[in-house]
């Protein structure tokens, strides 16, 4: 296993329109784990000691672009893509306002492939020490020019099953930090006020007694957006630690806890971002229902639960 840096940072990130502080202190990079036959042990002190494992190239890298290409193929059909371009040059067209496409997900069987077999079973099954099982819901994520995902942590989304649940963040392509590319609060996972105060939270969970109660529990959508703060500036600020982010390659995984908090930076290039969220358990383990089965509920109706404030 060895560990290497990317050069030069850019001259300016937003987060929610904000500008990122450069300096030393407050933007660094993310660490990387690289090299062939590294051990379980030695990945999962990484995982423990920094909240994160970054992983250049565990993916083939033609599977990965591929993929991409398949799926802009489909964002094209949709009239997403700008006319007269080509899908590989993912312009958006400028009615483009949906992010999430999790119909073309379930559709494209070589998303499917690259996801739930091969290296990233492989992965996940070295990491759990067993047979895993994964969500039967995948977050395909097509961003356009403008903000990207606040700051949260996982579990707000999925705590009703196994705690001991990680996030595959994919990019579908090159994905560099000007296009919107995540970024992991450093030690965020050890943040126990963050854990106790705003962890268990269930963005599908509403109050019984409230005026509301009604169009809360049938609600098709997030009852709240989950965000542990709507300025990830003034956050890290308050928190003192770091957000660490890369220039990521096609064939890249980023995996992490459900406990770590996190963001994705806006997107302020010209193009799509394409990447995909999925997630892993161990077989043996509960999961939480709302993303299994033939048919996710989701966020759904169906989810939405009541319980005494």
């Amino acid at each position: 296993m060895t560990v290497e840096t990317t050069p030069s940072l850019p001259k300016q990130l937003l987060a929610q329109g904000r500008p990122l502080d450069l300096s030393a202190s407050a933007l660094g990079e993310l660490r990387q784990t690289r090299g062939g036959g590294v051990t379980r042990a030695a990945l999962l002190e990484r995982l423990d000691a920094d909240g994160y494992l970054y992983l250049p190239g565990w993916l083939d890298r033609d599977s990965v672009l591929a993929t991409r290409r398949d799926l802009l193929e489909r964002i094209a059909a949709l009239g997403w893509l700008a006319e007269g371009t080509r899908p590989d040059d993912a312009e958006p067209s400028q009615n483009v306002t949906r992010r999430m496409l999790n119909d073309v997900a379930s559709q494209s069987g070589i998303l499917q492939r690259l996801l739930y077999s091969g290296a990233m079973i492989e992965l996940y099954e070295l990491l759990f020490g067993e047979p895993v099982r994964h969500f039967d819901f995948t977050w395909l994520r097509a961003y356009p020019p403008g903000p990207g995902t606040g700051p949260h942590i996982d579990s707000v989304f999925m705590n009703r099953g196994t705690r001991t649940l990680l996030t595959a963040w994919v990019p579908l392509g090159n994905v560099d930090r000007h296009q919107g590319g995540l970024a992991i609060l450093e030690n965020s996972h050890r943040l126990e006020q963050i854990r106790a105060k705003y962890g268990d939270l269930d963005v599908d969970a509403y109050c019984l007694d409230d005026e509301h109660a009604d169009a809360a529990a049938s609600s098709q959508t997030l009852l709240w957006n989950g965000t542990i703060s709507a300025d990830p500036v003034a956050l890290r600020e308050e928190l003192g630690l770091r957000w660490l982010t890369a220039d990521f390659q096609a064939g890249d995984v980023l995996t992490f806890p459900i406990y770590t908090v996190h963001i994705s930076l806006d997107n302020t290039t010209t193009r799509l971002r394409l990447s995909s969220d999925s997630r892993y358990q161990r077989a043996s383990e509960p999961a939480d229902p709302r993303w299994i089965g033939p048919e996710p509920s989701g966020h759904g109706s169906q989810s939405k639960i009541g319980v005494v404030c």
